[in-house]
């Protein structure tokens, strides 16, 4: 059957998946009756396929995910972010705790403004949070979602043989899966280049943290009105000097 001229793509494909798998959880069924094992754990693998390129095809929803639950910001700079999203109407603004990694007298004129303005809309903000050591300020505190927008040390000097943005990484989610609820998440964009896949290490550091290995999905900073990245130490923004970005969602 040929599919309408003014048909959305991303939709026929969500459709031929969901409709594939119906008839795959007959044929498990049907083998399952049948006493034949091997077949049905065939059948059962390709399931799991489906449903791992369902979830891929439907793509990730940042905001959605950010107003399902608490939400922990960390490494927040001149807290835009932070701010974009909480005057998003799908978000409850007192629901969102944004931390800087800067203490309170170090903070920009911008960050200031921003940190006032989300104060006012009900948000929680904190001050001197390092990332990589939560729990000595959020102590037993538990989030739905913790999120770190472009992380980035601003030194290629190594660190225990490591790129230093791995290390910064590794340490984030070790101390991220403490401040987890269970089934939360911890989202991370950075830009989408080999260099800083490399750098970072991703899956390396998951591993080591004790998540599954991540997910990654386009981001699309337009989607976040005002939202002006700065980097920490230097000069400069991700959002000004590269064109593609992905959020690596990590779960335990």
């Amino acid at each position: 059957m040929r599919q309408p001229m003014n048909a959305n793509p991303a939709n026929v494909l969500i459709s031929a998946i969901y409709h594939l798998g119906i008839k795959n959880q007959v044929l498990i069924h049907k083998s399952l009756n049948l006493g034949l094992l091997n077949e049905t754990r065939q059948l059962k693998h390709i399931d799991s396929q489906l449903m791992w390129l369902l979830r891929k095809s439907k793509g990730f929803d940042f905001v959605s995910t950010i107003a399902s639950g608490t939400a922990l910001l960390v490494g927040e700079g001149n807290l835009s972010f932070a701010l974009s999203l909480a005057k998003n109407p799908k978000i409850t603004a007192n629901r969102l705790i944004a931390t800087t990694f800067e203490a309170k007298k170090e903070l920009s004129n911008e960050a200031s403004a921003s940190a006032a303005k989300l104060r006012m809309l009900g948000a929680t903000v904190l001050h001197g949070v390092n990332a990589a050591a939560l729990r000595a300020t959020l102590g037993s505190w538990l989030f739905d979602s913790i999120v770190f927008q472009f992380p980035h040390v601003g030194s290629r000097e190594p660190v225990e043989g490591h790129n230093p943005n791995f290390i910064l990484i590794r340490d984030f989610l070790m101390s991220a899966f403490t401040q987890l609820q269970r089934g939360g998440q911890v989202l991370i964009t950075a830009v989408d280049t080999p260099h800083y896949h490399g750098a970072f290490q991703f899956e390396e550091a998951a591993k080591i943290a004790g998540f599954q290995t991540p997910e990654s999905y386009p981001f699309d900073p337009s989607a976040f009105p005002q939202y002006e990245h700065t980097m920490t130490h230097q000069s400069g923004s991700a959002l000004d000097e590269h064109d593609r970005f992905r959020t690596w969602v990590f779960e335990k």
